[in-house]
């Protein structure tokens, strides 16, 4: 009986991707199962990292109160379906915080994330669409 039938047919099925195949021989091996499965996402166990997204939605800003670390930014995600625009501060006369600046103008469906918080301290915010609107102010602590 000749081999070569058998050959022919371990190529196919190493050609099909339907069985791992060795080097050389040609012949059908079956999977080793010594892959390793991928890490877990929660990075072995520990906490995950503290949310650093601001979303907004037609309630206001959620939520209202964030500390994050120096160094960070802050992602406005806005859930609403009109625009919103982030601005340092707690009003337009009182700027704070050029960071939240950099967020700025918001579109429905949109995300925009500040500039960096360099020094530790308190960085108020409102909408500048909804001015006065206390659901529409927010503070960042930067620790």
């Amino acid at each position: 009986m000749s081999l070569r039938p058998h050959r022919a047919l371990a190529a196919a099925w190493c050609l099909s991707g339907l069985v791992a195949c060795g080097a050389g021989g040609g012949s059908p091996t079956t999977p080793t199962g010594n892959a390793e499965p991928p890490p877990p996402a929660s990075g072995g166990g520990s906490a995950p990292p503290p949310s650093t997204t601001i979303t907004i939605t037609s309630a206001g800003m959620s939520p209202p109160l964030l500390e994050v670390a120096a160094g960070s930014r802050v992602t406005f995600t806005n859930a609403d379906n009109r625009a919103h625009d982030v601005s340092g501060g707690p009003d337009p006369a009182t700027p704070e915080c050029p960071e939240i600046d950099v967020a700025g103008f918001i579109a429905p469906g949109q995300s925009r994330q500040t500039g960096a918080f360099a020094t530790a301290g308190t960085c108020r915010y409102h909408d500048h669409a909804y001015l006065g609107v206390a659901a529409f102010t927010g503070r960042i602590v930067v620790q």
